[in-house]
């Protein structure tokens, strides 16, 4: 299968099973009951605070109303406290299957609540508890996921981020469990998107591209999957985010889901390692936070030599960069670095914090965090920090 191939129509990809370009009300009771193996399942829907205000709602719930149903709603991050309340409320409705329907929190949220549904009493200790020890696989309830964002890539991973606030700290739930058995990819679940979203999305479409592409952990599979989530995108760059058909956002929702297929396989770097404190502490949406950093980082790792960490060796580290870079149709690193650069400063974005005073404590708690030990360039504090001072001052220079 080639760009080509995915750009057309209906696509069916196995873990988890993607229809590509249907809409979500027409589907969803095929998709409920095969999930389910049963003619009445009972069904709860995960969905974002501006549910009722979207204009596919309604048909959608119409659809489902066809099942025992309960809708929740999920506002804000996932804490452990919110995953706690929502396994209790998935345990109270004997839910026999999970709707996702909603960006990335929504997802998460949804994926984590349902792993830890099966507990006896779930509480945020044990949410906690769960993420140092991983989810369990046997007994919970199938998940089904509709994004109404592009880029998450949560739809298409087996694993959900949760934020603990009171440690200032991002955790992750990771298991088999939480991976959807579908993924349904409604271009018109994007209509009312504000462009901030938008944009914010496709930077993180656009980080997962190439940490997919460039981790120490990333495939042929997850190379292809990178650079095409970036051939996808490449026409969205220059586009009024405000003013996209159909086209455009099945687009934008295929290469968001190939990117997230990609980290599935090589799992992230260190632009999401930095974004964690970037998002917690100085408050950006988690794309623009990924996207802040990725053209410097881009740069950085694009100079890899004898400071490598994968054992395939620097060739192949720059040549993966190289395939996302003509994926995109340019013709150099720095050209894919300024697109970047130039989306980050999108008006449809709120201006990027001064971080300079910050970088060091930004970089000290990003190398804490596993996915820092996937950059194909060794990274410590020193050079985290200038890579970070180096971004606010090209920021702030404009």
């Amino acid at each position: 299968m080639d760009a080509a191939d995915v750009r057309r129509g209906t696509v069916l990809l196995d873990s988890p099973h993607t229809m590509v370009g249907v809409r979500a009300a027409e589907v969803a009771e095929e998709v409920v009951t095969a999930a389910a193996g049963a003619m009445a399942p009972r069904v709860i829907v995960v969905a974002g605070s501006g549910f009722a205000l979207r204009s596919w709602s309604e048909p959608l719930l119409v659809a489902l109303r066809k099942f025992p149903l309960r809708l929740t709603i999920q506002s804000g991050l996932p804490t452990p406290e919110s995953v706690a309340l929502l396994a209790r409320q998935m345990r109270a409705h004997r839910a026999d299957v999970v709707v996702t329907v909603g960006g990335g929190s929504v997802m998460d949220a949804g994926k984590a609540a349902a792993a830890l549904s099966i507990t006896h009493d779930p509480t945020p200790e044990s949410v906690v508890r769960a993420c140092e020890e991983g989810a369990r696989a046997e007994g919970v309830p199938p998940i089904i996921a509709l994004p109404t964002t592009p880029g998450t890539g949560a739809e298409a991973t087996p694993f959900a981020t949760i934020w603990h606030r009171d440690q200032g700290r991002k955790l992750s739930l990771r298991g088999s469990a939480l991976l959807p058995v579908t993924a349904v990819l409604d271009p018109d679940l994007l209509i009312g998107l504000p462009p901030a979203h938008f944009v914010s999305c496709l930077l993180d479409t656009l980080a997962q591209g190439l940490e997919g592409a460039w981790s120490i952990r990333a495939d042929e599979r997850s190379e292809w999957l990178g650079a095409t989530a970036w051939e996808l995108s490449a026409d969205l760059l220059d586009r009024p985010h405000d003013r996209l058909g159909s086209a455009q956002r099945q687009a934008a929702l295929l290469a968001g889901h190939l990117a997230g297929r990609a980290i599935a396989i090589a799992g992230t770097t260190v632009c999401h390692a930095m974004s964690y404190s970037l998002t917690l502490r100085h408050g950006l949406s988690h794309g623009h936070a990924c996207g802040l950093t990725l053209g410097s980082v881009l740069r950085y790792n694009a100079l890899v030599d004898d400071d490598c960490t994968d054992p395939r060796g620097a060739a192949r580290v720059r040549g993966a960069i190289t395939g996302v870079v003509r994926a995109a149709g340019l013709d150099s690193v720095e050209a894919l670095a300024r697109k970047v650069e130039e989306l980050v400063r999108s008006p449809a974005l709120p201006p990027a914090p001064d971080i300079r005073h910050d970088a060091t404590r930004i970089a000290t708690e990003a190398l804490a965090y596993d996915r820092a030990g996937n950059n194909p360039r060794r990274v410590d504090v020193a050079a985290l920090t200038r890579l970070l001072a180096g971004t606010a001052e090209r920021d702030y220079a404009r």
